[in-house]
């Protein structure tokens, strides 16, 4: 039998998660102390919920008017860029400390956004999710939806590869 997700999966010791219900400064600081792109959702039986992402803390700290889609005619939209607004330390920091009051629940990506994939699908399928979404792949039990792990380009690489290196 060939490679599952599970075999190369990285395992729920070795990957941070968060509860739904915590605040999204505890998830800043648990992204900031451990430089993690994103924090699977999990609440207190395990289950998978959905992730709550770094660039999703970044989109927080944007003005709304950067991140409200007005309209699809040339003429309206998204702000093309934000060169006229100045963010000093404090002001950043000022953004961040109002994220205290929101949850990471409210807050979370989009479920169509992330790839979910059972622990036996095959490595190829956990591959094409990876390339097709361009993120970890969460790992979630079909019968209870409980978190498993994540499959990541590099949990693949450093678990079937390990130490081997392509010659130059």
């Amino acid at each position: 039998m060939g490679l599952t997700c599970a075999d190369v999966m990285v395992p729920p010791e070795n990957q941070k998660t968060i509860h739904p219900d915590a605040s999204v400064a505890t998830a800043f600081n648990m992204i900031k102390s451990s430089r993690a792109r994103f924090l699977p959702v999990v609440d207190d039986d395990g289950r998978y919920v959905g992730v709550f992402s770094a660039p999703t803390l970044l989109k927080m700290i944007l003005p709304k008017a950067a991140t409200i889609d007005m309209g699809s005619n040339a003429f309206s939209g998204k702000l093309d860029n934000l060169k006229f607004f100045s963010l000093s330390k404090e002001d950043f920091i000022a953004q961040l400390e109002r994220l205290k009051d929101e949850t990471v629940r409210e807050n979370m990506s989009r479920p169509e956004n992330i790839p979910i994939a059972a622990p036996d699908t095959p490595v190829m399928e956990g591959i094409f999710l990876i390339y097709k979404y361009k993120r970890h792949v969460m790992l979630v039990e079909p019968k209870t939806g409980r978190f498993v792990g994540t499959v990541s380009a590099n949990s693949l690489l450093d678990q079937v590869l390990g130490s081997t290196e392509i010659p130059e």
